[in-house]
This record gives structure tokens, C-alpha cells and sequence, in this order.
């Protein structure tokens, strides 16, 4: 059969790029360390000034919308860092940055947003960590509908979404269910490798990431939308299941460095990843030097199943809490936080968010607990999970103003309830024990009605009147 008619047949052909439901660009056996040509084009005008690359070199298309790069001898695929202005194209739930080549040609054909992306949405996704069925089952059947419900009251069109690693939990096969139930989401997803995504190298495979990357393709890239940059990379150092740590490689390092060339300073830059960086990758200084000059970063990582938030002058990292909860056990994490996902905002160079627990409204921002003590006094403990310093958490005893309440590092009361001891949780994967935390506040009082007021960042208000008579 003739191969472009077969190709026609079988699939999507796009200038000289065939997509077949992968999401990503294979180079040609007969081209691998060669110099490659292409063009990038939307709607049969020329763009330029747009980056290519092969993950080890980068190149940047020429006023006609020309470019040429030298393929490494180890590189496996090409991606486009979608530029600015133009549509990230949605293949079955997944981001479609990469292309197939179906002639020596790698070409990229783009189309311009029917809005201005300056203003753009993206979710956050940390580990939802399928490893059997029943995973399967509360993923697609509590965390989706959750997921699209908040959809449908935002421009859904504005949306990208961003998996922070772990997506499975060692087992592959579930790579089916995890992609099936994304690509019902309605909204193209990036993927971020986690240690669990990874499998043990052999002879006949030397890369620990070869199976993710038949899935999404590459394991660290970059793209952009409106006024931020973002960059996607692999912080797992892995040897097996239970051995690795948390390092960033030489060779993305160095595919970094030429990356942030061509990224002014004034840019918003957003880095994923899966370990958190500021206190769990060894080489974590290499990479702050070469993010130096730029104003406003933020780091999104998960691996944790717990939520934190860490500001260190112009870098804030986002430690995100799991859809998983407690891997699936109950309706929270280890530290108290429900199951969720971040929501945020970027509005030119303006950056907001907010944590979207499961089942819940947006408002749903801390949760309150009263433990009775002797002499009619009361211990009223408040989690506030999406905490930073700039948040206040302030209460009021009968209606005087008391002021903020005492930071304290302890034991959420309803993950002691749910998951302490041996026969806890009930039903499985009994090892599961509540983790201490620093983003619990209390205070005890007499008093016979306590109001509590969180006030995030932003200087939205959530409060609560607890009734202790």
C-alpha cells in the first residue's frame, strides 16, 4: 500500500506531520544525529521566533518560519515550545506538542487562539497514583465529575492541565485506565514523571522512563502561553521501586540553560516537576543559577501526599496535596487535606490560586475541630492546608476580636480518626498512618461562640461560627 495513502487512512496528516494519537514526535531512524529542516506555519503564514528542540539542542524559527537543528545522537524525539498566541493541541485528553514526521520534513502547523491566552487557566493534578481497579473506579468516578463540574463554570477553552507524576503506582496496565479518564476531562494535560511512572532499566532497556515515553512522549520540555513560560522536568534519580532520590540531570540542565535563552526575563516562569525541589533535590542549586534575572517563579511539585507551600524572595513552590488522598483509603490526606487539585490564574504577569478540594466548593478553604477540656474550656484546632505566610488565620470569642490564632505543628484530628493504628484504615492498605504538619492553628477559650476568619493572600475571606454550648 502506498505509505501516504495508508498514512491518510489510518490517522491525522498535517502538512508533513502525521498524528496518530500519540502525542509526541519520533525521529526518523535515518535522521538521528543529522541535521533536520522544518517549518512552522499557521494558516499558511510564516511564524517566527519560535523554539524547537530535540531535549539536548534548541533551535528558533527564522522570519520565514524556517528552522534547522542538529539532532544529538541520543535524541528520540522533537517538540515544539508552543509559542505564545496559539492553541495547545489536544490529542485524546493529552497536549499534542510533539508531531510524527511523515517525510524528512519536520514541520509544525499551529493555530491562533480565538482569545487573548495573556488571561489563562491551568489545574494542577498531584498524584493520583492508580495501582488496581478499585483506584481506577474512584478516580473515574469521584475525582472526574468533580473536575468537569468545576469546569463547566469557568471559560473551559482557557484551561490546561498540568499531572505533577505518579500518575499509575508501578503497575503499567494501568496506563489505559489513567488515559482514558483524563481524555474525558475535556482539557489538554502535560505530563510530569513521577517515581512510580518509572520501571527498573534491563539490557534489552536502558531507560528507566521508556514506557512513559511511549505514553506522552518526552519526560522534560517546555511551553508557553500568554506572558509565562512553562518547563516541565524529571527530578527522579532512579535505580529501582524503593531506591532513588531526587536530582535533576546534567543533560537537562544544559537543555535548560539554552531553553531559557530565548525567554525574556519579564516572563512568568512556571516549573513542574514531581519531588519537590527547594528541600529534596541535591542539586537543586544548579538549577536556581540558571533561573537567575527572572522575577516571578513557581515550582508545582506533589510526591509528598500532603500539601505545603514554600517562599523563598521570588520563588514560591506549590506542594501539592493528591487526588489519591491517602492512596485511596479515605477522603483526605495523611495531613488533613481533602482530595483535590490546584486552580490557578494568570493574567498577564499576575499569578493567583486556590486549592479545589473533592465534593466541595471553592469557598471550602480550611476545616475546624473542637476537642472538650476540663473546666468549660475548649481546644478549637483549625487546618488551613493551602497556608503561606502572607494567609491570616484570625478568630473572634463572642464576638471580640481576639486576633490571630497560634501556629502549631501536630496531628490533624480527623486523619488521627481515619487512618491511626493497626486496624486503620478499615477496609485497606492498612500501613496508612496520619503525617504531622505545621499549617494547624488553635487556641483554647471558654467561650460560647468562636467565629473563625482565614484570609488567603489574595484577600478572600472564608469563616466559620462554631457553637461550644
Amino acid at each position: 500500500m502506498n505509505r501516504r495513502h495508508f498514512l491518510k487512512s489510518s490517522g491525522l496528516l498535517i502538512g508533513g506531520l502525521y498524528l496518530s494519537g500519540k502525542a509526541f514526535a519520533v525521529i526518523l531512524p535515518q535522521d538521528q544525529g543529522k541535521l533536520i529542516k522544518g517549518r512552522i506555519r499557521a494558516h499558511r503564514r510564516n511564524i517566527a521566533n519560535v523554539v524547537v528542540s530535540d531535549g539536548y539542542n534548541v533551535a528558533v524559527s527564522d522570519r520565514r518560519g524556517r528552522y534547522t537543528l542538529q539532532l544529538h545522537n541520543s535524541a528520540k524525539h522533537i517538540f515544539l515550545s508552543n509559542p505564545s498566541g496559539y492553541n495547545v493541541k489536544n490529542a485524546n485528553g493529552f497536549a499534542a506538542i510533539y508531531r510524527l514526521p511523515e517525510t524528512g520534513y519536520y514541520d509544525f502547523e499551529l493555530e491562533k487562539t480565538a482569545y487573548n491566552d495573556n488571561h489563562h487557566y491551568f489545574l494542577a493534578l498531584g498524584d493520583p497514583q492508580i495501582r488496581d481497579k478499585e483506584d481506577a473506579r474512584q478516580f473515574r468516578e469521584e475525582s472526574l465529575p468533580d473536575i468537569a463540574q468545576f469546569l463547566t463554570s469557568m471559560p473551559q477553552e482557557k484551561f490546561h492541565g498540568i499531572s505533577l507524576g505518579d500518575s499509575i503506582w508501578d503497575k503499567p496496565k494501568l496506563w489505559q485506565d489513567y488515559k482514558e479518564t483524563i481524555g474525558k476531562v475535556g482539557i489538554p494535560f502535560f505530563q510530569t514523571i513521577g517515581n512510580h511512572d518509572k520501571q527498573e532499566v534491563t539490557a534489552d532497556e536502558p531507560d528507566d522512563s521508556a514506557l512513559f515515553k511511549e505514553h506522552f512522549g518526552p519526560s522534560y520540555y517546555s511551553f508557553n502561553r500568554g506572558k509565562a513560560h512553562y518547563v516541565v522536568l524529571d527530578t527522579i534519580r532512579y535505580t529501582s521501586i524503593k531506591q532513588y532520590d531526587g536530582h535533576i540531570s546534567a543533560k537537562q540542565l544544559s537543555w535548560l540553560e539554552k531553553d531559557l535563552q530565548h525567554v525574556p526575563k519579564d516572563r512568568v516562569l512556571i516549573i513542574s516537576v514531581h519531588i519537590p525541589i527547594y528541600n529534596s533535590i541535591k542539586n537543586r542549586d544548579e538549577l536556581y543559577t540558571l533561573l537567575e534575572g527572572f522575577q516571578q517563579i513557581h515550582v508545582l511539585s506533589g510526591h509528598t501526599h500532603r500539601n505545603a507551600n514554600h517562599v523563598s524572595g521570588h520563588i514560591y513552590e506549590h506542594t501539592h496535596a493528591t487526588l489519591c488522598g491517602a492512596w485511596w483509603t479515605g477522603p483526605i490526606c495523611t495531613d488533613g487535606t481533602p482530595r483535590g487539585y490546584g486552580v490557578f490564574e494568570i493574567n498577564g504577569t499576575s499569578v493567583s490560586w486556590f486549592y479545589k478540594s473533592i465534593g466541595k466548593d471553592r469557598s471550602y478553604q480550611f476545616r475546624s475541630s473542637v476537642q472538650k477540656l476540663n473546666g468549660g474550656m475548649n481546644r478549637v484546632m483549625v487546618n488551613v492546608w493551602n497556608y503561606d505566610p502572607a494567609w491570616k488565620v484570625t478568630w473572634f470569642a463572642d464576638g471580640v476580636d481576639k486576633g490571630e490564632l497560634e501556629q502549631t505543628k501536630g496531628f490533624d484530628e480527623l486523619a488521627v480518626a481515619l487512618y491511626k493504628g493497626k486496624e486503620l484504615p478499615k477496609e485497606r492498605r492498612g500501613w496508612v498512618e496520619p503525617g504531622r504538619t505545621d499549617h494547624l492553628f488553635y487556641t483554647q477559650t471558654d467561650a460560647k461562640i468562636v467565629k473563625i476568619m482565614v484570609t488567603d493572600r489574595f484577600g478572600n475571606e472564608y469563616t466559620e461560627d462554631i457553637k461550644l454550648v
